[in-house]
């Protein structure tokens, strides 16, 4: 019998993230601030159309129009980076493995946030809407690390 050797596996790829590359700390960093500055925009533009919502309607659409694309803008920054640092977790980089880690925490941190100061809110004299709109929010950046956690593993 003679022995045949094995097939050579592939060297693992470099994860880029659209055309800038990641791996670099200076980009890593800089996606995190983008991320964080996703998360800030979803959570107040959120909270301004819910009010306007809330309201008696006497408002002009320019003051929904505004704050409902700024949540619109958020959630694509917030979901398409998470969808972008979460694929291929293998062949990614070392640093972009520790962004993904800290946008997970950020956005674990902002749901903690949010629902605490959700809970306050509630002791005050707040809308039935702006209360339900935080608890979404408290859930989805609460729930959202938490899945991506566990079904990594």
């Amino acid at each position: 019998m003679a022995m045949t050797p094995a097939e050579r596996s592939r060297p693992g790829r470099k994860w880029l993230g659209s055309g800038i590359r990641v791996e670099e700390p200076f980009w890593a960093a800089a996606v995190v601030l983008v991320f964080l500055l996703g998360l800030s925009v979803l959570a107040r533009s959120t909270l301004v159309v819910t009010q306007t919502m809330a309201s008696d309607g006497s408002d002009s659409t320019l003051v929904f129009v505004l704050p409902l694309t700024g949540c619109v803008l958020g959630l694509v920054i917030v979901v398409g980076l998470l969808i972008a640092f979460g694929q291929h977790p293998r062949t990614r980089s070392d640093v972009a493995s520790v962004s993904f880690t800290v946008m997970k925490a950020l956005m674990f941190l902002a749901g903690i946030i949010l629902f605490l100061g959700g809970a306050l809110q509630i002791i005050k004299t707040t809308g039935f809407v702006e209360q339900i709109a935080v608890a979404l929010l408290a859930l989805f950046y609460t729930a959202t690390p938490l899945c991506l956690h566990f079904i990594s593993r």
